[in-house]
């Protein structure tokens, strides 16, 4: 019997989708405001790649640039609007996908309902 790949077969991706780039900024920068690099150290994307994500989530209103003068930096923070999406993103795993007893995304969940 052939071991060929037949074409409806799915295969999982070993990239993050954006989806889940804008989850893990959201969380990242939830408690805590974060540079553009501390982001990109952590996530480990790529400069053009957590730019487009960045600008993506100010544009939508899920974080706000804030300026830090006196340290010379500006820094990265999830908005009101962004911890509702998470809030709403964590319900409908927790609905659908989640089990019983499953990571430190069912805590942020309930800290965020």
């Amino acid at each position: 019997m052939s071991r060929t790949a037949r074409p409806h077969e799915w295969t999982p991706s070993l990239r993050r989708t954006k989806y889940e780039r804008w989850v893990e900024l959201l969380e990242a920068c939830l408690w805590q405001p974060r540079t553009q690099s501390w982001l990109m150290r952590n996530s480990g994307l790529k400069t053009q790649m957590i730019k487009e994500d960045l600008q993506f989530l100010l544009d939508a209103g899920l974080f706000i640039q804030v300026d830090e003068p006196e340290a010379g930096i500006y820094v990265f923070k999830t908005t009101e609007k962004g911890r509702e999406a998470l809030a709403q993103f964590y319900r409908l795993v927790t609905q659908f996908f989640m089990e019983k007893h499953d990571s430190k995304h069912a805590v942020l969940f309930l800290l965020m309902g």
